[in-house]
């Protein structure tokens, strides 16, 4: 029996079905199987308790409202694995770490294929981590949470000293003053002050570079899939096409922080597709690509997957790239399309680059292969979104539904995430009325309407832009509505200046 000096966990903070369709839990156990020293296990939500005894435990952050599990998970697992290293990777990891600071020890900063990035943060010290990825000019690749955490309570010692403690013995010693509001508020002031000053040290002094692989070729590609039926995709091989977007959509994260975009090469494809149905036992490919139908190749892979008498499930297609040609070959139950908005010039001014005439002719080409279902997704909360606007939604939909028997609507707001165009617009806390005023009038066209939680998407917007203040209340909280309660929300969905945005010594490009 091989003898392992380092034992690792890696762990999707969520149910089994969504972690067994997400590339990045194969990825990982790919990457580090590759080193002969290290035995590696992929747990979920269902069973991440069984892990004992491990040197390091890597948490793959998919989603900001998973960090309450991912949370838990940290607390619950320190006591059986005193010694391990709790390692954050994933886009939300990469785009603003600042909210979770406190219960990882270390945040990869990009992807990790074609280095030896998380082998590295698994074995080596932090000196010697600091020696490889730390230079006088550029800081690459990983952050140590530590280094970070002891600018920020060093300032927090010396705000409260000679600020809020100030405050609280003037309080004490001076009840009568009638000077005593306004020195509280200079007292106050100093403090925030000299936050904001630590703050602005650590984006100048630890900006870290992203690291990704500039080709995306066969090194590290999981090839071993685990699959089952009961993953989001079925029991599908996971094929990733591309990564990054070449679109433009201003209000998508994935196009910022996995950009450039990279497409693989059609004979590695197929060498993937060959392999995966050969050492899995997939009866579906599942393309992966936040386009898949922007592939120069895509006709020609579908083709070639089709006549290994397999299905194929697109993670994403677009309304101005379906073709004919392309569906034939798809032989799909349903369509899914995202107009995004109603307008066209709502369309236009969040750079959706696709027309209502796109849209209502891929309805119409669905049609001819007997598709007779189309799921629409929208936002709404767009800055300088008007009433027009939320009826185009409601009329383009009505217009969609008078041509197919069955239309799904799922519709939530947007929310204004870091390293994008939008970063810096506000939440639109009304749209929760919106969204309302777009179920009642669809309901009436027999279209069903879902969303997320309003709450859930408050969360979501106040952990995507957390400050260290985020992260202080976290370690108290253990859910969305605990959060809201605990944190003044209005801070965070207002519009932000950029010197207000804590993730900004993350360096994308």
């Amino acid at each position: 029996m091989q003898n392992f000096n380092y034992k690792v966990g890696i762990i999707y903070p969520n149910k089994f079905k969504g972690g067994i369709a997400c590339l990045a839990t194969h990825v990982l156990n790919e990457n580090l199987r590759k080193y002969d020293n290290i035995h590696t296990g992929v747990y979920f939500i269902e069973n991440y308790n069984i892990v004992k005894n491990s040197d390091a435990i890597i948490i793959t952050l998919q989603y900001e409202n998973d960090y309450f599990n991912a949370i838990r998970i940290i607390n619950e697992l320190k006591k059986t694995n005193p010694n391990a290293k709790f390692i954050a990777g994933g886009p939300c990891a990469i785009a603003n770490p600042i909210p979770l600071l406190y219960f990882f020890d270390y945040f990869v900063i990009g992807e990790i294929e074609g280095s030896d990035v998380m082998y590295d943060l698994i074995t080596l010290n932090n000196d010697d981590l600091k020696d490889k990825y730390y230079s006088k000019e550029q800081k690459s690749g990983i952050l140590i949470s530590s280094d970070i955490i002891d600018l920020f309570e060093h300032s927090k010692l010396y705000a409260n000293t000679n600020g809020k403690n100030n405050n609280s013995n003037s309080n004490n010693n001076n009840n009568n003053n009638n000077n005593n509001t306004n020195d509280n508020e200079i007292l106050d002031e100093e403090y925030y002050i000299e936050l904001s000053r630590i703050i602005d040290k650590i984006k100048k002094e630890n900006t870290i570079k992203r690291i990704y692989p500039k080709k995306l070729g066969l090194d590290d590609y999981p090839i071993e899939q685990i699959t089952h039926k009961d993953g989001a995709y079925g029991k599908a091989f996971l094929l990733e096409i591309g990564r990054g977007c070449p679109r433009r959509c201003k209000f998508c994260m994935a196009k910022c922080i996995y950009h450039p975009p990279r497409y693989r090469k059609l004979d590695d494809l197929k060498y993937l597709i060959d392999e995966g149905l050969k050492q899995t036992d997939a009866d579906k490919v599942a393309l992966i690509a936040p386009s898949v139908s922007d592939y120069k190749h895509v006709l020609e892979l579908c083709q070639y997957i089709k006549d290994k008498d397999v299905k194929i499930s697109p993670s994403s297609l677009r309304a101005d790239t379906l073709t004919d040609e392309l569906l034939e070959i798809l032989q799909l139950k349903s369509l899914t399309i995202a107009p995004e908005a109603g307008s066209q010039r709502m369309r236009d001014t969040i750079c959706k680059d696709v027309s209502k005439e796109d849209i209502l002719n891929a309805v119409d080409i669905s049609k001819k292969f007997g598709i007779n279902t189309v799921k629409l997704y929208y936002m709404v909360g767009f800055k300088g979104e008007t009433k027009e606007d939320i009826e185009d939604i409601i009329n383009l939909t009505k217009e969609i539904k008078e041509k197919v028997r069955k239309v799904d609507v799922s519709i939530n707001p947007m929310i204004p995430k870091p390293h994008t165009p939008f970063e810096s617009h506000p939440f639109d806390i009304g749209g929760k009325k919106k969204i309302k005023t777009i179920e009642k009038e669809l309901k009436k066209y027999k279209v069903s309407v879902d969303y997320e939680n309003f709450n859930s998407m408050i969360a979501q917007t106040i952990l995507c832009r957390g400050d260290f203040e985020i992260s202080e209340a976290l370690k108290s909280v253990n859910n969305v509505n605990e959060l809201i309660k605990a944190v003044d929300k209005d801070v965070y969905l207002c519009e932000y200046d950029e010197e207000e945005m804590p993730w900004k010594f993350i360096q994308i490009n």
